[in-house]
């Protein structure tokens, strides 16, 4: 079961300022209505009721970030006035920062769309004002993949297993930020004067529900077996594939486009040289619900694999490719994944890699893929 950060809100329909105003509200004039959001935050719940615990590599939250999610710092409000058919006949956005902020509004039917609004790798789309709202990142360059140290063209070409699994159309994108939202389709600002709480003077109408986390976290650790310091570290990082291009945050569902998100892999040489750590945000599993067990058992089987560039103490690296779908399928809303990896099976070529320094150019093609023994944890 995952561990969901929660942050509360309440609608709050503010009729009458001093003066008295007679229902039905919607015949008179909007009504004035105060959105209020109070979050709180348990840091030491985040995805995985007992992360902590299977979690080992030693992260140094000052220089690398946290590990679990961030509060956002603004948000945005999607309201759609709802005819009497339950239909959305108009597209209203507020954005407000902090945790108040004040709109005008009629009594009446409404379905209401709440998400942060402070990312810098999420971008928003919609195929008109009154559909669904897709949330998605962009597509990694082919000039960015050729100057990053992720890489990526390599590491999507090792995925080309099973047979039937074609690389070239799972492109490698950015991950995304922390992403809450709140589809709420059936909110009622009501014109009775009875279902309003007197408070300080004022009349409020309070709706209240919980935004849930759309972008979900999954820390990756790689035990090293037999290592005796043949692998220094992962100049190239890691990849993981399968993953959800974007998700639909008025139902939920995730798209069954799958993209590649890559990420960097740590190792700490003077506290643990054995053991790897990673942590990546991405969309999820494509096409489902992550908090509906029935939508995540029908989604489509498709296949994750953790692909991790190693490099060498002699100058040279190997690209691994690692089958992580079953555990990624357990862990539908994040959480950590624990690999024990035996060098044995993977020793480090005679040779240095050509390109030098353990690393190698992103677009160069002449690479051999590895397979060997490994044990996934959960």
């Amino acid at each position: 079961m995952s561990a969901r950060r929660w942050i509360f809100f309440a609608l709050m329909a503010i009729l009458a300022c001093g003066c008295r105003i007679e229902p039905p509200l919607y015949l008179k004039r909007p009504a004035d209505v105060q959105v209020e959001v109070a979050a709180e935050v348990e840091l030491d719940v985040m995805w995985q009721i007992n992360w902590e615990a299977l979690w080992e590599y030693r992260w140094d939250v000052s220089t690398l970030g946290p590990l679990g999610y961030e509060m956002p710092a603004s948000m945005r409000l999607h309201s759609y006035p709802l005819d009497l058919e339950g239909r959305p006949t108009a597209h209203n956005t507020y954005n407000f920062s902090g945790q108040s902020a004040r709109l005008q509004t009629y009594a009446g039917n409404y379905a209401f769309l709440f998400h942060n609004n402070d990312s810098e790798s999420i971008l928003f789309d919609s195929a008109g004002e009154l559909d669904d709202i897709y949330a998605y990142t962009r597509t990694i360059s082919s000039g960015l993949q050729s100057s990053t140290n992720i890489q990526t063209l390599q590491q999507k070409s090792a995925t080309k297993a099973p047979d039937d699994f074609d690389p070239s159309n799972d492109p490698v994108v950015l991950a995304p930020d922390g992403l809450f939202s709140l589809y709420n389709p059936q909110v009622r600002i009501s014109d009775n004067l009875e279902d309003y709480e007197y408070i300080d003077g004022r009349y409020v109408y309070r709706i209240e529900g919980a935004l849930h986390p759309a972008t979900f976290i999954y820390l990756i650790q790689v035990r090293l077996h037999n290592n005796n310091g043949r692998i220094i570290g992962s100049a190239g990082g890691a990849v993981v594939t399968g993953m959800a291009e974007r998700t639909d945050l008025h139902t939920g569902i995730s798209s069954v486009k799958t993209v590649s998100v890559p990420l960097d892999v740590r190792i700490n040489r003077t506290a643990d040289p054995d053991l790897m750590g990673a942590r990546v945000m991405t969309f999820g599993i494509p096409g489902c619900n992550a908090y509906d067990a029935a939508s995540v058992a029908a989604a489509p089987d498709t296949p994750h694999f953790f692909v991790l560039s190693v490099t060498y103490s002699n100058a040279s690296f190997r690209n691994i490719r690692i089958d992580i779908t079953d555990q990624v399928r357990a862990l539908p809303t994040g959480g950590v994944i624990t690999i024990d990896l035996d060098v044995d099976d993977f020793p480090p070529p005679d040779e240095p890699t050509p390109g030098g320094g353990g690393g190698f150019e992103a677009l160069v093609r002449g690479w051999e893929e590895q397979q060997g023994e490994y044990t996934i944890q959960q």
